[in-house]
């Protein structure tokens, strides 16, 4: 969806950010995410990020609820069935806790948790593999709200969805050489299965092609790029509900840099030079629009590793020290990859040509570093880690905006009123009486009532109606603000369905049928 403001073009489609651990959240929710998915310790598609315990569940989702982003959490494994029963007690544990929604790829999952729990919202997975028609409209029917597109499909052929479900589709980050969900590589070769959770990456490897006994290839043959649809958003179709990035095994400063990014081209900011270079230095095998733009540059034959932004070349090399020309600035404690040797380390030491230790090299300047990797040949240098880039403080500084009311005649009640986009609280205090000596400015009462300091708020209108010459104690506004301030967090926090459970049995769902027409055999 697109809104026309003043000739500019915003977005408002959900920015949905990845999280694999409490400091990747903080990262979200600081730089823009407008949904945040992450998962539990258990049945989530990614087991080797290091996942949330349930206290950390409890906190996102509350801090979630104060903050207005959504929090979507990953149950998205196949399921055994001695597994049932302690995959509904995590279900219940997040749906009292009032999660968003769930996605789950498990078929029979889906069904129990859509009769056992009618209000929950679950999103099918990515792993579902929902590429048909007919597959997206019998999840509609069903009751799921969201389906996640596979990787495979393309922007011609989501435009034809006309199913009112909502539809979140990747946009960035790591792609999959199989179709989602149906991918069996990792469990044939290495007994780790992709469907639960436990993909080894198995397209990562080297291989060999043969013809006939006859080698014509070699190289990561299976090796995807990485998918980068940035400079392409605005031609996605209106039906897409959410813009999806993977990344959940990605570091906090990954997760920081690639919120900021997106969030401001939806936001229509310009990019610029800086910010596609340092999208290279954050991680990059190369990029490719993917099916998603019917991109045939898919696969990168030469390194299945992030390989970086052109940093410089390599001009002199020796056992102790290598010599770089510098095209871009580097910082000690960047990490350098060299090209074509394949070699990577952390610049420890930074010296200018008179051997004085340094901490910046910058563009056209010649440097030295220590040759920790025995470099040998003159090489291309490129950036793969950026200390300027790196975040260390999780310190919570978004803010919820909202708009302030104040009532403030002789002889009335003093009335105070802080307002988000959905809930409104009010304060009413003593009788605002003429001041004798020392009156109230709307400058000073504005000045008071936008000290909301470590609250999650912050004033973005103030509306004020007030007789001259009043007299209000500061004490009293003090204190009316910051009752207000726990009100709204409250309301906040409050705002979402009462869990409702049913009791059903083994037995009922066992027989339970469901007839599916799967006469017409088109495919989108």
């Amino acid at each position: 969806m697109y809104l026309n403001i003043n000739r500019k073009i915003v977005m408002f489609m959900e920015l949905l950010v990845p999280a694999g651990d409490i400091n990747s959240f903080y990262a979200a929710l600081n730089n823009g995410a407008d949904a945040i998915y992450l998962s539990g310790k258990m049945f989530g598609a990614r087991s080797y990020a290091k996942n949330f315990t349930d206290d950390e569940l409890k906190t996102v989702l509350k801090l979630g609820k104060i903050y207005g982003v959504k929090i979507y959490v990953t149950m998205n494994t196949l399921v055994k069935e001695n597994e049932v029963e302690d995959f509904l007690k995590e279900v219940e544990f997040l749906y009292s806790l009032g999660v968003d929604a769930i996605l789950m790829q498990d078929f029979g999952m889906i069904s129990l948790c859509l009769e056992k729990y009618p209000n929950l919202t679950i999103h099918a997975s990515t792993q579902v593999n929902s590429s048909s028609y007919e597959t997206i409209k019998l999840l509609y029917e069903m009751g799921v709200k969201r389906v996640v597109l596979p990787r495979e499909m393309s922007v011609d052929e989501i435009k034809k969805i006309d199913i009112p479900i909502e539809i979140e589709v990747f946009i960035h980050g790591a792609l999959c050489v199989s179709y989602s969900g149906n991918c069996l590589f990792s469990s044939m070769l290495g007994g780790r299965s992709g469907n639960r959770g436990e993909c080894v990456g198995s397209c990562r490897l080297p291989y060999k092609l043969y013809k006939d006994k006859t080698l014509i290839d070699e190289g990561y043959l299976l090796s995807m790029k990485e998918l980068n649809t940035s400079l392409d958003i605005k031609k996605l179709p209106s039906n897409i509900t959410s813009l999806k990035i993977e990344g959940r095994m990605k570091s906090p400063s990954y997760v920081g840099f690639i919120t900021k990014y997106y969030r401001k081209i939806l936001d229509n900011d310009e990019l610029t030079t800086k910010d596609l270079e340092d999208l290279k230095s954050m991680f990059y095998r190369g990029f490719t629009k993917g099916h998603l733009f019917n991109d045939d540059d898919l696969i990168n034959k030469k390194s299945p590793n992030h390989l970086g932004s052109h940093l410089g070349k390599v001009i002199d090399v020796n056992d102790e020290r290598i010599r770089i020309e510098l095209d871009r600035p580097l910082l000690q404690g960047d990490g350098i990859r060299f090209r074509e040797s394949n070699k990577g380390m952390i610049v420890n030491f930074l010296y200018d040509l008179k051997d004085n230790l340094i901490n910046k090299g910058n563009p056209k300047q010649i440097v030295e570093v220590d040759n920790k990797v025995k470099l040998t040949s003159l090489d291309e240098v490129r950036k793969t880690t950026d200390k300027s880039l790196e975040i260390t403080d999780f310190t919570i500084t978004r803010k919820v905006p909202i708009n302030i009311e104040v009532k403030a005649k002789v002889g009335e009640e003093f009335t105070l009123s802080f307002s988000d986009l959905s809930h409104t609280v009010t304060y009413t205090g003593n009788v605002v009486e003429k001041s004798i000596n020392n009156p109230i400015s709307k400058e000073r009462l504005i000045s008071q009532l936008e000290k909301l300091g470590n609250t999650p708020f912050v004033s973005k209108h103030i509306n004020i109606d007030m007789d001259e010459d009043i007299f209000i104690r500061i004490g009293d506004l003090n204190v009316a603000r910051r009752t207000l301030s726990e009100r709204l967090i409250g309301e906040r926090l409050n705002d979402y369905k009462e869990p409702i459970i049913k009791e059903i049995t083994f037995e009922k769902i066992k027989n339970a049928k469901k007839t599916v027409d799967f006469s017409n055999k088109s495919v989108i």
